[in-house]
This record gives C-alpha cells, sequence and structure tokens, in this order.
C-alpha cells in the first residue's frame, strides 16, 4: 500500500481516537511491516538526539516557567530596597529619649515617619544594617554598636528582611556577630547574609502574594590572606566564616572559588522553588558615583546565573542603574549597583562629597508574575535625603522625601534650596538610566 495513503489513514485513525470516536479502517488491511509510524512520516520534527537534556529544568534560565493555570490572574507585587543603615555615636545618641537617667533609653520611630508609608505600601521592604548590635557600651566609627531599639523601628517602618552582611559586620568580633543576627530574628526580621549558627538559614525563600523570592546577601572582604580571610582589615575572628556571606575580589583563585560557591546558592534556591533571585551585595569603592569594572563583571556573570535583580550598597554615594542581558541565556538583570546611605550621620563636607552623603534614595521594583514566568516590569528610585537638625550635644536624624520636602520643606524640616540642590544631584547621577523597553527605570516623588 502507498506510503502517503498509509499516513493518511493513520492519522485519521489518530484523530478519531483523540476525538473520542472509532476507527472504521480495519487494521487487517495494513501489512503488518507497515504499522510502525514514524515521525518523518507524519512530518513532525524531531529534537537531535544531543539536545535531551534541553528540557530539563535550566537553573539559571529566567524568567522561570510556572506551573500556574493558564487562566489565572496576574500577579503585580512591588519591592523596596535601601542603602547604609549606620548607627554613628550622634544617631544613636539622638534617639535618646531619657538623658542623664539609667539604664539608657532609646526610640528611633521619629526618624522614618516621612518614608514609612512607602514601605508599608509595598509588598516587602527589606534594609541594609551595617554595624552590629552587641549591646552596651554604644560606639560610633570606626567600630558600630548601636541599641536593640534600632531594630524595633525599623520594624515598626515596614521592614521585615534585614542583610547583615558587610565589612563592619565583625566590629565587635564573633559575639557582635551573632548577637546582631538572634536580635534581628527575635524582632520578627528574615536575616540573609549573616546567621548566629550553622544550623540557621543564611539566604531565604519569600512568598511575596504568591511569587516564590529567593534572597542572597554577599559582602565583599579585604584582601586578607592566603589562609585568613578579613573584612574591614580585622581577620575573621575564629568560628565566624560559617556565619557569614562574603566573596575576596582582590586575590582572582579566592574570587573563582567564590563565584562558584555563589552560583551554587543561587542554583540551590532555583531547585527549592524560588521563581526569581534578588541578589544584596556589599561592594565597590566607597565615595565614587559610578561603579568599578569589577562590578560590572560580577553583575554580568551574576546575570548568566540567572539573578533577576541586584542591589548594591557601600559606597555610601549613589551609583547607576542598569539592566544587563545575559549573551548566555538572554536572562535580563535590574542592577542598582549603590543605593547610597539611608540612615547616618554624614555632613554636607563629608570627605568633599558636597551632600551626596546625605541624598539616598528607595529601590522600588515591581515584579510581575504570568503563566509565563516571573520577570521585573518596572525599576524606580525615590530620592532621599538626611536632614541632621541639632538636639542639644547630638542631632536628630530625619530620612526625608526629597522630591515632596522641595515642594513643603517646612514640614519636612528642610529647606526649598537644599532639596532642589538634592535632586539636582541624584538627577546627575542617574538621569542617564532609563532602563530597557522591557525594564523601563526612572524617578519616582515618593
Amino acid at each position: 500500500m502507498n506510503r502517503r495513503i498509509i499516513s493518511l489513514l493513520l492519522i485519521v485513525a489518530l484523530l478519531c481516537m483523540l476525538s473520542g470516536c472509532s476507527s472504521n479502517i480495519p487494521s487487517d488491511s495494513i501489512p503488518n511491516s507497515e504499522l510502525t509510524v514514524r515521525a518523518e512520516d507524519l512530518a513532525i520534527p524531531t529534537a537531535p538526539e544531543s539536545s535531551v537534556n534541553r528540557i530539563l529544568p535550566a537553573p539559571i534560565a529566567g524568567p522561570l516557567p510556572t506551573e500556574s493555570d493558564p487562566l489565572a490572574p496576574e500577579i503585580r507585587v512591588t519591592l523596596t530596597a535601601v542603602g547604609d543603615i549606620i548607627m554613628h555615636k550622634p544617631v544613636t545618641d539622638g534617639g535618646r529619649t531619657n538623658p542623664g537617667q539609667s539604664p539608657a533609653e532609646y526610640d528611633y520611630s521619629y526618624a522614618f515617619q516621612y518614608i514609612r508609608p512607602i514601605f508599608q505600601e509595598s509588598d516587602l521592604a527589606i534594609g541594609n544594617f551595617e554595624g552590629t548590635m552587641a549591646g552596651p557600651p554604644y560606639t560610633g566609627f570606626p567600630h558600630f554598636c548601636g541599641p536593640d531599639e534600632i531594630a524595633d523601628a525599623l520594624h515598626e517602618a515596614g521592614f521585615r528582611v534585614m542583610c547583615t552582611a558587610n565589612n563592619h559586620c565583625i566590629d565587635k568580633g564573633l559575639d557582635g556577630l551573632v548577637r546582631t543576627a538572634s536580635v534581628f530574628k527575635e524582632k520578627g526580621f528574615t536575616v540573609i547574609g549573616t546567621r548566629p549558627d550553622e544550623n540557621s538559614p543564611i539566604d531565604a525563600i519569600v512568598d511575596i502574594s504568591g511569587i516564590q523570592v529567593g534572597l542572597i546577601s554577599y559582602t565583599f572582604e579585604s584582601i586578607g590572606t592566603k589562609t585568613r580571610k578579613a573584612l574591614n582589615g580585622i581577620p575573621l575572628p575564629e568560628g565566624s566564616d560559617p556565619l557569614i556571606n562574603s566573596f575576596n575580589p582582590n586575590r582572582t583563585s579566592s574570587f573563582e572559588n567564590d563565584m562558584e560557591a555563589i552560583v551554587d546558592d543561587i542554583e540551590r534556591l532555583r531547585r527549592e522553588g524560588a521563581e526569581f533571585i534578588c541578589f544584596f551585595v556589599h561592594w565597590g569603592t566607597e565615595y565614587t558615583t559610578r561603579s568599578s569594572a569589577w562590578q560590572q563583571d560580577m553583575a554580568m556573570r551574576l546575570c548568566d546565573a540567572g539573578v533577576g535583580l541586584i542591589i548594591g550598597h557601600h559606597p555610601h554615594v549613589l551609583q547607576e542603574i542598569d539592566v544587563l542581558v545575559s549573551e548566555k541565556n538572554g536572562n535580563q538583570t535590574l542592577v542598582y549597583y549603590s543605593t547610597g546611605n539611608f540612615f547616618g550621620n554624614w555632613a554636607f563636607q563629608t570627605l568633599g562629597t558636597y551632600g551626596k552623603t546625605q541624598d539616598g534614595m528607595i529601590a522600588r521594583v515591581t515584579i510581575l508574575k504570568t503563566k509565563e514566568g516571573v520577570r521585573i516590569e518596572k525599576g524606580e528610585y525615590i530620592p532621599t535625603f538626611v536632614v541632621r537638625t541639632p538636639r542639644g550635644p547630638g542631632m536628630k536624624h530625619y530620612i526625608i522625601p526629597s522630591i515632596p520636602a522641595s515642594k513643603d520643606p517646612e514640614h519636612y524640616r528642610t529647606t526649598e534650596t537644599d532639596m532642589l540642590a538634592s535632586v539636582k544631584r541624584v538627577g546627575k547621577i542617574l538621569s542617564e538610566c532609563v532602563g530597557t523597553q522591557e525594564i523601563p527605570i526612572f524617578m519616582s516623588e515618593r
């Protein structure tokens, strides 16, 4: 029998079977030697044998396909993140509520009153606490230690995740490292980047309204030695290495090993169910408004590894925002190279920065989940400024949104001149950061 006729008859039979009808073609009318249906006879393309593994879940591909109902509604959430929160001694003293009395009492809720709604309206707010809560006595630069009440104020402001991996996390030794993570956990935070013990998680997957988001935090190391890691020039205390996520950009062999560990973290979170990966990183050169070549290289490697969002801090000034596209898999990564300072005692003249250390931003990212997967829909930045108000021997510090404050300066304890200058400085650094058609970047008032 003509092979084309047999193929047509078989197609009819298959269609009938799929539609629930019975075939009227007697099987004995087809020679046994021709009962085998070949893909090439039906013009169905087949994958080459070498591509079989490509159908397995790819740990670094993005956006990650979901198993949701094709008719399910889209899920859209907002994530907010900020830069350095540092308890300089004037900041600590500014929160004292009973001067001259013992024991000392503190309250820092006042500092966040003007920006609190931004975090409370977002679906997840993430901070970066640079320093320790090792208990009294409290100290400022160069070894930071603040009261536990700062954690209460941050929680009240709306923060629920705290990054604690940074170059000041061992300022008070192993005890300070452990106590800081423990206090944040006791106050209701998810802590990433450090942990109080080896049995506690050091990263997290959080469910944000139905989107499983993986959160990872790492800090850069100072050069150290071949056998001893160091942060901020301080050798890591014995027993602290497993409790801190860190990498060494100063030693090539160490950095390559560290990058392998980071990619392993990313792939593990994917296997554990993360649909989207956010990477928080303490890196860069202080007081410079452009990222360095090694930051850009690391960001691209994270993009290749499937990270969707990178939030950077440490330079104490703002740096550019960019969208990277992987040549290896097409993944797009939104990168905030430095979100600047959020809360601290930097002054206008700090190291010749002329206001840039008082400027900061709230990064606000909209994440969208559809039947195709999870991706970033847009990236925003809300300019902020730290107002310093004299209070006796110390200062009170208020974090304010710069653009609304420029329109109503008295309400925000500032001046129109200062706010317009701040917005201009921010614009000079970020005005060319517009993103892509797929992931636009823009400034928002609040």
